[in-house]
């Protein structure tokens, strides 16, 4: 296990409280529509996919479902993972870079189980909103259908991290998309992959359109 210096446990302690509260206080406020919710009945066990970046409605609207969520095992992910603790996920750490074998051995039993699963296909490090071939692995070995999740905002902030970070403003209006499942079948990982980018930008777009017109109307 990973040792933190006291400056580093304070932030943690800090990020870990603070953090979940202030998604709690926007939560509930914000204003969100549902798209094709319903292939959720599709598993589980069900990979969810969605970029890194637009997460952050999604943490509070599914929170408290014991999803499981890949977190890398960088400082920023043990952040992460204290975050989503708190708000009822469970989370397999590992990333593409790092214990990348074990992590995906572990997500594979879990869907074995009829586990929910969720991926940001571009974490933990980018390049932001182009996907990684994890969570097409993961659906093909563990033969577990693929959605795409997309989120937009009426209005947000942006961070300046590598994804530029979205964060919906209180009273935003959100839109939560899901795609059709994708089944991966015999087909190959990269295969999967390519189709999940093309299904993740068409879902991201049209979640956006969505947001703009009802904020024009």
């Amino acid at each position: 296990m990973r040792t933190y210096n006291l400056k580093q446990r304070v932030y943690l302690f800090l990020a870990g409280t603070l953090i979940p509260a202030l998604i709690y206080c926007f939560g509930l406020t914000w204003r969100v529509k549902y798209v094709n919710a319903d292939s959720e009945n599709a598993g589980p066990p069900l990979v969810w996919a969605f970029w890194h970046a637009r997460l952050l409605p999604l943490i509070y609207y599914y929170r408290h479902r014991g999803i499981v969520v890949l977190v890398s095992l960088s400082f920023d992910g043990e952040i992460t993972a204290r975050v989503l603790h708190r708000m009822g996920f469970r989370t397999i750490r590992g990333s593409t870079t790092r214990g990348a074998m074990q992590s995906l051995r572990e997500i594979v039993s879990e869907l074995k189980k009829d586990s929910y699963v969720a991926f940001t296909p571009d974490g933990p490090k980018g390049p932001p909103e182009v996907a990684q071939i994890g969570a097409s692995a993961a659906a093909r070995l563990g033969n577990a259908p693929l959605v795409a999740v997309a989120t937009a905002s009426s209005k947000n902030w942006r961070l300046k991290t590598w994804d530029k970070f979205i964060i919906p403003k209180p009273f935003a209006q959100i839109e939560i998309r899901q795609s059709e499942p994708i089944i991966p079948g015999r087909r190959s990982v990269e295969e999967i992959s390519e189709d999940l980018q093309t299904v993740l930008d068409e879902v991201t777009s049209l979640a956006e359109e969505s947001v703009t017109k009802g904020v024009s109307q």
